[in-house]
């Protein structure tokens, strides 16, 4: 059973490892999603976030520019990082709940 006791073990420390990671990857990307609006010479995109209970919007840019992109990009990253994170914690909780 010590065989099973220390793969286990083995397992948590890379998920605790892992989980820490992700977490600082997500950290370092933008929270808050992109809020396209239409004005009279075409459509800006602004990052939408909360700041306590206000919510507070950024702008980005130009439709197609560069910058919007950019953001484009990390949100999409931030997402998939978030749903690894969730799987990563659902791992790590069943195998506390095994390992007692």
């Amino acid at each position: 059973m010590s065989i099973v006791k220390d793969i286990l073990r083995e397992e948590k420390n890379r998920l605790v490892i892992l989980k820490e990671q992700v977490e600082k990857q997500i950290s370092s990307l933008p929270k808050g999603s992109l809020s396209r609006k239409k004005r009279s010479s075409g459509w800006f995109y602004y990052l939408a976030y909360r700041e306590s209970e206000k919510i507070i919007f950024k702008y980005i840019g130009k439709e197609n520019s560069p910058q919007v992109k950019a953001f484009v990009d990390a949100i999409n990253n931030r997402k998939k990082l978030e749903k690894r994170l969730r799987e990563i914690k659902k791992n790590l909780k069943e195998i506390l709940q095994r390992f007692r």
